[in-house]
């Protein structure tokens, strides 16, 4: 059974070999069909050219491998956050505010909301989301597994 990007990536593969054969000639005015030998390359959205594309290889998981995979991101996620609540750099100043109360009695409060902006700013700046970054988790945790090989 073929996976939906199988599928897909057939049904493209056909489609680009009929869009060549449509624009293999050409009609000029006086109605005299000519091979177009220089017919312009087509890019995708990150400018590579067909001819250029590598295919993307595909991966099939068992449900067990599915899991495993999802657990290991996780916990590479959580340790990230782990990390970043660890290194937050908190301006105990701009956080606790000491007071003195009835009796000789120092209050003690926190701007919780402080406090938290800077956890969540942190976790921002350590959690990255770019396609490289996000990729090369992946890989790694695909070579931890033993499904792809490392470079």
């Amino acid at each position: 059974m073929k996976t939906v990007m199988e599928q897909l990536m057939e049904i493209q593969d056909k489609l680009d070999a009929l869009k060549a054969q449509s624009t293999e000639y050409t009609t000029c005015c006086s109605g005299v069909c000519t091979c177009d030998d220089e017919m312009p390359s087509e890019f995708d959205s990150a400018g590579f050219s067909i001819e250029d594309r590598e295919s993307e290889p595909k991966f099939e998981f068992t449900r067990d491998q599915l899991l495993t995979f999802a657990t290991k991101l996780a916990e590479r996620v959580i340790d990230k956050c782990k990390e970043a609540v660890t290194d937050t750099n908190i301006d105990v100043d701009n956080v606790v505010d000491l007071s003195m109360g009835y009796g000789y009695q120092i209050d003690v409060e926190l701007d919780t909301d402080a406090i938290t902006r800077s956890i969540h700013d942190e976790i921002d700046e350590t959690i990255v989301l770019d396609v490289d970054s996000v990729e090369d988790e992946v890989k790694d945790i695909m070579t931890e597994m033993d499904m792809i090989q490392k470079n």
